[in-house]
């Protein structure tokens, strides 16, 4: 079955922070969207997440043009999700190498997790305590790991995910691009289903805002535009402590004008 998936984005600075260090992106050319969540001092933060996307974005894109298999090769995961994969390490080179430069940008990082449909599955490339969760027959997963000090603690039984949820300890992350030359990227794929809705969001929400509120908010709002508007609108109700962005997207199934057009752009191709 040829799938689609539509998309809507929304972020907002909050009701604390002075600017807004998240990034995000949509690129239905390459089925592809990005979360990113910048930390560093005076503008870093929006340099790093911003970098993240941007160079994500066109070095997935350059590969997946030539049909590049990166080395090295995860053989467990598509060529698709490696080539992701590899493209979000060259943005941590990118990111790296800037925050190395000079002191204005010194200790910069961001998180990132970035998706993209990839036939029936969907591929994902991930660092950081951004989450992309799957939302199904009303149960929603979180598909991400969060990369930080509490959630290892969670995982070594040391605190429940109700302790960790408000530690102060919170806000350390163990893995984010540019604060290492090398950081492992973790890559995921999930196989989607007709009627499936995925969200993108940064820590600004879900810190803000309880898992089962977030899923009665999506669930009670088909319209993906209306339900980010919602949800960043719970956070700030919340307080909005932090950055908040939200990306939406209901996985459809390709009209068969659809798929004869793809079909055809790729004989052509």
């Amino acid at each position: 079955m040829t799938f689609k998936i539509e998309f809507a984005a929304a972020s907002d600075m909050g009701k604390v922070r002075k600017n807004n260090e998240d990034s995000w992106l949509l690129a239905p050319e390459l089925e592809l969207a990005i979360v990113a969540d910048g930390m560093g001092g005076h503008n870093s933060g929006e340099v790093a997440s911003s970098l993240a996307v941007k160079v994500t974005r066109d070095k997935y894109e350059s590969m997946k043009l030539t049909g590049l298999k990166p080395n090295p090769y995860n053989d467990k995961v598509s060529l698709e999700t490696n080539q992701l994969g590899f493209a979000v390490q060259l943005a941590n080179a990118v990111i790296y190498e800037a925050g190395t430069a000079g002191p204005e940008n010194k200790g910069m990082g961001t998180t990132l997790s970035a998706g993209l449909l990839n036939g029936s599955k969907f591929s994902i490339a991930h660092i950081g305590d951004s989450r992309i969760y799957l939302l199904r027959a009303g149960v929603m997963q979180q598909l991400t790991e969060d990369h930080s000090l509490v959630m290892e603690h969670v995982k070594k039984g040391l605190l429940t995910k109700e302790q960790a949820e408000v530690s102060p300890l919170q806000n350390i992350l163990t893995r984010a691009l540019g604060t290492q030359k090398s950081p492992p990227v973790d890559l995921v794929e999930a196989m989607l289903e007709e009627g499936d809705r995925l969200l993108f969001c940064t820590d600004g929400l879900f810190k803000a805002v309880k898992e089962d509120k977030l899923i009665e908010l999506v669930k009670i709002q088909p319209d993906n535009a209306k339900a980010c508007g919602d949800l960043v609108a719970a956070a700030n109700a919340n307080g909005g402590p932090d950055n908040i962005t939200v990306i939406i997207g209901s996985v459809l199934k390709k009209t068969f004008k659809e798929t004869l057009k793809d079909m055809l752009r790729k004989s052509y191709a």
